[in-house]
């Protein structure tokens, strides 16, 4: 077979990845967080400034960015104050200014091309360190993954992680194979690219650069120190040339700002103060002090650490169908990945891992393979060191590519053996799980057989890898079909963007609208948007839904989404709807009425003594108002109830917040804590 032949056939399945992807995602409205990406990457392009959004390193962001049209509006910006206040303005942006569904359309179109050359690079790489057949099986198998398909399209950082990851790894065997400097700076790119897609990249890069550093020392046994410096110096260089190419991200500039300013929504300073481990805070502040890095990038950092490592404060954890308080099981993102890769898929890579060990492996696949390994299980160590696991498969999409090598190696040792028990193995798998996912509606739902399909995957977890919001379409034409004729309002506890709503003339209502809220009772009637795991009784927090859906009638469904009709009586969803108020109130509109807010969350922690912001903030409200007795009453609260787990770091900022109280230091000189959940 020509090698062009080749080509072409490595082409085809890139662009097969992509008509799979436009198959499966067709019926997706924007996730969560599109809207913010796309604002802030065409403000990047147009003005050079990376102060928006900066909690994400800029790739995506500047290649959708670039394909934005010249009439896409950003409008005046204000000055940024908290994300919430940032994500506002981004979504007014996107939703009253602008046409959002045509830039959805042109941004699925940059990041299927983005994503498409990634996947033909991939290929090309594979071919090059291990032969044809491992890139055919590597990207078939990611052309059929339904995880991998679905982030194809959307303008987030996992999918391009996934990918950027993998070349990185490839190039890496590459490198260590011939240490030819054609390899150093193909290496070197692969290593911008991961920098440049998100920041957990660094998990994986460290378990390469380990598994690199070993091979440049080893260079020592045959060449003697000689040898082992020219390794090292390539190495340095290749590294050299990934964070050069990061700082060409943001315009190697180590201000966000082309005037040499840093307009984050918290000053870095505040963002760094945030980290509470000692090591990791030190680390990031000589980082920003030498200008090591961007400081957009080491903002982004810090929040990615808070945030993922560190944990956001109480929770509840729904992992394969049971519920855990506090931190996450050691086996929930074994879990995840089991339930959420297609079975065929993972017993491919399963035959891969079986068979490689006693292949005869040239010395790129063997380095390969090795940087595979050490990447992944760091990549996962990262994952098992957070509390929490809210973010859910997308946050492990790196361990998708590695299964996808392993897949293609399955298929590489099949062709070489000649073998036709194993190649028809092989076939047979690529064939089932083709046929078992090919009429996938929504590839973001997908959930394998294991846990009841896609329809099951509700009662199996509670993460954003069952849904991220992207039914807004359906809810949309149910609204203009049946709702909007009704002159009832549409109450929505699901992962909705409200401008979305609201600039779509939904109809749609708060709970509670106001401050000055009288409903005491907790009493609505209209129509009421929840997701099928509302359906599941959740004891620790007083949900059950036999009660609380007594007096409405389940009128649709659509996949995760449920909308019912009748009347809701619960005061404890007016309790944290008041939460969600002051919290716009403190962070949107700056308010300074502490008095007001902590009449106001009083009545929330009365009902829900277990909810984290309003602890914390009814506790810093008394601070400001000098009320020590009130400020050390309500953190006290938060620490001794017994319903959410508190995240170990919240239980210590508490406690020192206690601390101080105690010590009879005065209440309005005494820092208030920093709401965990603000992010």
């Amino acid at each position: 077979m020509g090698r062009s032949v080749i080509a072409l056939l490595l082409a085809v399945l890139a662009i097969l990845a992509v008509l799979r992807s436009a198959f499966g995602t067709r019926l997706d409205s924007f996730t969560i967080d599109e809207p913010w990406h796309i604002v802030a990457g065409t403000a990047y392009v147009r003005g050079g400034d990376r102060h928006l959004n900066p909690e994400h390193p800029p790739l995506a962001k500047l290649w959708v960015g670039a394909w934005m049209p010249a009439d896409f509006k950003l409008g005046p910006e204000p000055a940024l104050r908290e994300k919430v206040q940032e994500r506002e303005w981004v979504e007014q942006t996107m939703f009253e200014h602008n046409d959002p569904e045509r830039a959805q359309r042109r941004a699925r179109i940059a990041m299927w091309s983005l994503n498409g050359l990634l996947l033909f690079a991939l290929g090309l790489l594979l071919w090059r360190a291990a032969g044809r057949a491992w890139a055919v099986g590597t990207l078939a198998f990611l052309a059929i993954e339904p995880t991998i398909g679905a982030h194809l399209p959307v303008v987030m950082t996992d999918g391009v992680l996934a990918l950027t990851f993998a070349l990185v790894v490839v190039a890496a065997g590459l490198l260590v194979a011939t240490w030819r400097w054609r390899w150093v700076a193909v290496f070197g790119v692969a290593v911008g690219l991961a920098l440049g897609a998100k920041h957990s990249a660094l998990a994986g890069l460290v378990g390469v650069g380990i598994v690199l550093a070993a091979a440049a020392l080893s260079g020592g046994r045959r060449g003697g120190w000689r040898e082992a410096a020219r390794r090292g110096a390539k190495l340095a260089a290749g590294v050299v040339l990934g964070v050069a190419l990061l700082w060409a991200q943001y315009g190697f500039r180590f201000h966000a700002d082309a005037g040499g300013g840093d307009g984050f929504n918290l000053a870095m300073d505040a963002k760094i103060a945030e980290v509470t481990r000692p090591a990791l805070r030190g680390a990031i502040a000589v980082a920003d002090d030498l200008h090591l890095l961007p400081r957009a990038y080491l903002w982004g950092l810090a929040d990615t650490v808070r945030t993922g490592i560190e944990g956001r404060g109480g929770a509840l954890h729904l992992v394969w169908g049971k519920v855990y308080e506090g931190r996450t099981p050691w086996f929930t993102w074994p879990a995840i990945l089991a339930a959420k890769i297609p079975i065929a898929l993972m017993a491919l890579s399963l035959l891969g891992l079986a068979l490689l060990p006693r292949a005869p492996l040239s010395p790129a696949v063997r380095w390969m393979l090795a940087a595979l390994a050490a990447a992944s299980a760091l990549h996962f160590a990262a994952l098992a060191v957070s509390p929490q696991a809210w973010g859910g498969v997308r946050h492990a999409t790196p361990l998708i590519a590695a299964a996808a090598v392993l897949g293609g190696g399955a298929l590489a040792e099949a062709w070489r053996r000649r073998s036709r028990v194993l190649l028809g193995t092989v076939a047979v798998l690529f064939v089932a799980a083709f046929a078992m996912t090919i009429r996938e509606p929504r590839l973001w739902e997908y959930h394998n057989e294991l846990v009841g399909g896609t329809a099951g995957g509700y009662r199996a977890f509670r993460n954003e890898g069952v849904d991220l919001g992207q039914r807004f379409g359906e809810i949309r034409e149910f609204h203009d079909r049946v709702i909007a004729g009704s002159g009832q309002p549409l109450y929505v506890d699901y992962m909705l963007i409200e401008r979305q709503a609201r600039a779509a003339r939904l109809g749609y209502r708060r709970f509670v609208e106001s401050l000055d809220d009288t409903n005491a009772a907790g009493v609505w009637d209209g129509w009421f948007v929840y997701t099928a795991i509302d359906e599941l009784p959740w004891p620790q927090v007083e949900w059950d839904p036999a009660e609380v859906f007594k007096d409405m009638e389940k009128v649709a469904e659509f996949g995760n989404v449920r909308i019912w009709h009748g009347r809701l009586t619960r005061p404890k969803t007016r309790a944290s709807s008041i939460a969600y108020k002051v919290m716009d109130y403190l962070y949107k509109e700056n308010g300074q009425d502490s008095a007001l807010v902590a009449r106001r969350l009083e009545e929330v922690v009365a009902v829900r003594p277990e909810h984290v912001a309003a602890g914390v903030e009814l506790g810093n409200a008394y601070l400001r108002l000098g009320d020590g007795a009130g400020a050390a009453r309500a953190y006290r609260r938060l620490l001794e109830q017994k319903k959410v787990p508190l995240d170990g770091k919240v239980e210590r900022q508490l406690r020192d917040q206690l601390a101080h109280l105690e010590g009879g230091e005065d209440p309005a000189k005494i820092k208030p804590m920093r709401n965990p959940w603000m992010e």
